[in-house]
Parts: C-alpha cells; sequence; structure tokens
C-alpha cells in the first residue's frame, strides 16, 4: 500500500507540472534543425508523456509496459524537472532509441522504447497509409548529387558499379552503376543497360530524368487507392525521409521491366514495398508512364514474409 501511495503522489505532481506548464523537452529551435526521422522521435516523446496523463492511474505502468517505454535512469515525476536547456542525445540502437537527458555531468533520465513508426507517428498502419500520399507531395526538393562514389568496383573496360548493402536476398541491392568517359565517371543510362539504367532512376543519380508513376496503393481491408506521383516527388520523399533504397530486376518483359523496389527506414522500423513496370521506352521518351503497386509502411521484422508473398504472385499480374 505504501508503494502504490508514493506512486500515487509522484503521479499527481507530474499531471500537476504537465497541465499547468505543458511539456517542452527540447527546445523548439533545435526540432526545426535536426534530421526528419529524428524530429519525429522528439515529437513523439513529448506527445506521449503529455497524453499519458489522462490514462488511469492503475493503466499507465500497463500501457507503458504494452509501448515497451522504459525508464532506464530517472522516473516518470523526473520529466517536469526537464528543461529544453538540458544536453540531450538520440541514439538508435539496433532496434530501440534511447533517449538520455543529463544534468551537470551526470545521466538524470533516460528512456528506452522500439523504433517502430506506428507507435512514434501515433498511428495505426490504416491511418499512416491514408497519409502516405500526402507525405510523398509535400517532401521538400532534395538536394541532387552527383558526384561519383570512391567505392567503384571494375565490371568492364568502360563500366564501373558500387555497391554497399543488400537486402533479402542478394540481387535486391543498393548497387549503383557508371561509364566511365575519359576521365570522368556517369551514371549509366542507355538502351544497352536497361536494367543498370533503371536502378540508377530509383537511386536518384539521373536529376533530369522525371517520369509519371501510377500507383496503386494497398490499404486497409484489401482495397487499393489510386493516383499519379512523379519519380522527382517519390525521390524527394525517400532523401526527406532519410530512406534506403534497394532494387532489382524481376523479370524482363515484352512492355519492360518488372523490378522490385524497397525503401527502408531503419530510424522508423518500417518498409515500403514497390512492384514497378517500367516500359523498355524509358531511355527515349521521357513522357513513359511506370506503373506501380506499392505497400507502404510493413514493419522491419514482416518485410522477408511479405516479399516472399510478392515474389510468387507479381508475375501473374497484368497491367491494363
Amino acid at each position: 500500500m505504501r508503494m502504490r501511495s508514493i506512486y500515487t503522489i509522484l503521479l499527481a505532481v507530474y499531471c500537476i507540472s504537465i497541465s499547468s506548464q505543458g511539456l517542452k523537452l527540447f527546445n523548439p529551435e533545435i526540432k526545426e534543425v535536426v534530421p526528419k526521422t529524428q524530429r519525429v522521435v522528439m515529437d513523439f516523446l513529448e506527445r506521449y508523456f503529455k497524453e499519458l496523463p489522462s490514462q488511469k492511474q492503475t493503466s499507465i505502468e500497463t500501457k507503458m509496459a504494452d509501448d515497451k517505454v522504459y525508464f532506464r535512469k530517472g522516473k516518470l515525476a523526473d520529466l517536469s524537472q526537464i528543461n529544453d536547456a538540458m544536453p540531450f542525445s538520440i541514439t538508435l540502437l539496433d532496434r530501440y532509441y534511447e533517449v538520455n537527458w543529463m544534468k551537470g555531468d551526470e545521466p538524470f533520465v533516460t528512456i528506452v522504447f522500439p523504433a517502430q513508426y506506428d507507435l512514434l507517428f501515433g498511428l495505426d498502419k490504416d491511418k499512416a497509409s491514408k497519409k502516405f500520399k500526402d507525405a510523398v507531395l509535400s517532401a521538400s526538393q532534395r538536394t541532387k548529387e552527383t558526384k561519383a562514389p570512391s567505392n567503384l568496383r571494375k565490371l568492364n573496360e568502360t563500366l564501373y558499379m558500387s555497391q554497399g548493402d543488400t537486402l533479402v536476398l542478394g540481387s535486391l541491392s543498393d548497387a549503383l552503376y557508371y561509364n566511365k568517359v575519359q576521365k570522368n565517371y556517369q551514371p549509366v543510362f542507355d538502351k544497352k543497360h536497361l536494367d543498370y539504367s533503371a536502378a540508377n532512376l530509383f537511386h536518384g543519380l539521373l536529376p533530369h530524368a522525371d517520369y509519371k508513376m501510377y500507383v496503386e496503393q494497398s490499404v486497409y481491408g484489401m482495397s487499393t487507392i489510386n493516383y499519379t506521383i512523379t519519380l522527382n516527388q517519390w525521390l524527394n520523399y525517400c532523401a526527406e525521409w532519410n530512406l534506403k533504397v534497394f532494387f532489382a530486376v524481376e523479370e524482363e518483359r515484352e512492355d519492360g521491366i518488372l523490378a522490385l523496389v524497397i525503401a527502408q527506414s531503419k530510424e522508423l522500423g518500417y518498409h515500403h514495398l514497390l512492384s514497378v513496370v517500367i516500359p523498355d521506352k524509358f531511355i527515349e521518351d521521357q513522357k513513359a508512364v511506370l506503373k506501380v503497386r506499392l505497400t507502404p509502411y510493413i514493419p522491419t521484422h514482416n518485410v522477408k514474409d511479405l516479399y516472399q508473398k510478392q515474389s510468387k504472385t507479381h508475375k501473374k499480374v497484368k497491367w491494363q
């Protein structure tokens, strides 16, 4: 009984502090300049602990346990002592975050929680999927990098490749392709190498190449929504959210290439999966339309299973 009464008193102090002052754990000016994924983490913590007092007192511990939000150091009531001038750090460790505030030279409060998009956004998959198109359309113009990487590997006399990582299977990679012209390296974009050209396209190496993307997006309830975006809008979105893109050619068809594209967010714990029909005339015809089947916000631990299901059925799809 004594432990419960102490907890109740601490919770009451915390609730009074939050209701009277609001909850400001981070300096708003800092939030404006950090990467967008870090801003999501900051907004999540302020929203989560602001809304937590509305839970029944007996359910707060249960809710935090269900959400896997834990205090590694400090306690709930200590949040009322945090101000936006305190030094802090945000660290992504495998699939969870650790956020730490310092008081003097000592850690004061440390909170850990999953790198899980539905928790961080405060949205379930259905609501997040319905907002996806707007997120793509509102993405800021990216910086278009054209400098060749330093880790190029020679494939033949003129062709070079840069590759760092693969996903699910060896052919699904972040590989980039370059032609060596005299002493310069230029991204591959020609009819002789449609597969390499398509990979470069989805990695944003061809800033002057843009196409319409007709998207059929999966939403909750086994239904779909259809809309059109541009390739540049998609690439802007990937850059804004620091998504790592993996590309593979799954099938060469009469009407072009069927490619698999996965955009990965380790910071927010999801993948977007795209099955893309790229017409074989895309090199010379910038009015070509890329036809896309899109499944957004796949939790990181589910992407392998979904890819296996996709790979069994995609060849049966016929675009009209």
